[in-house]
């Protein structure tokens, strides 16, 4: 979910030298349409996000290039017409990715909305999904500053502008984690920031790679706690109402 640690995470896995993660590409939403569907969707996609932020951590560490998704989601397209004769599936979209980043052994993409397909996505060849979930608390809060600035002209804002609304969604998700917890690796973003070495450690053996490619020099354990400082008693209560037993259940 949003403000799980999903950006930490991706950058972490960025940063060793056999993955490449692309941010929030969307490449494997839509697999199983024909190439022109998915491509149609991809591009809209693109239109949406523009350049918001970058696809590729090339382009964010070159910065203020204009059309960088855009050149970035063709090149890919271009990877992947040689599968335009038959459905997308997870093995042509990391084929083409692997186009992109022919050093990665593995490629991937970081996108919290995959999560309600995760379904879909367990037991593909090629695929290896990771979950990362926080304290709901702290998931709230950070949410709830985000939905009522930066996020606060989105569409979908109504939807999540409520610490109770939040915290459903957090369930909502757990629930989805634990119905697939054999067939997909999670990480207590709570771990991850405390000691980031055995639980990088473990990851590497799920995907698999080299555990010392990890760089960990910016992990912080900072943020842990922040709700403290940040919901009203109010929300707090909220979020216990919805999500107090799932938290409890995981040890929170």
């Amino acid at each position: 979910m949003q403000r799980s640690g999903t950006t930490l995470l991706r950058r972490l896995c960025d940063s060793h030298p056999d993955l490449a993660v692309t941010n929030e590409f969307g490449s494997f939403f839509n697999l199983g349409q024909p190439y022109w569907v998915y491509s149609w969707r991809l591009l809209r996609r693109w239109g949406q996000v523009q350049d918001k932020w970058a696809y590729d951590s090339a382009y964010m560490r070159q910065g203020g290039r204009r059309w960088r998704n855009l050149a970035f989601t063709l090149r890919y397209l271009r990877c992947l017409a040689a599968y335009r004769t038959q459905p997308i599936t997870a093995v042509s979209v990391t084929s083409a990715l692997q186009q992109l980043f022919p050093h990665a052994q593995l490629v991937g993409d970081k996108l919290p909305q995959y999560m309600p397909l995760l379904h879909t996505f367990v037991g593909q060849p090629n695929l290896a999904p990771v979950v990362i979930y926080r304290d709901c608390r702290d998931v709230t809060s950070s949410f709830l500053l985000k939905v009522r600035t930066t996020w606060r002209t989105r569409t979908w804002a109504s939807e999540v502008d409520t610490a109770a609304k939040i915290a459903q969604r957090w369930v909502d998700y757990i629930e989805l984690m634990e119905q697939h917890a054999e067939q997909v690796h999670t990480i207590r973003y709570e771990a991850l920031v405390q000691q980031p070495q055995p639980v990088l450690a473990r990851l590497a053996d799920w995907l698999p790679v080299d555990p010392a490619g990890f760089v960990t020099k910016e992990v912080r354990a900072s943020s842990i706690g922040n709700y403290q400082d940040n919901l009203t008693p109010a929300e707090l209560a909220d979020v216990l109402a919805v999500a107090g037993p799932t938290m409890a259940r995981l040890g929170y």
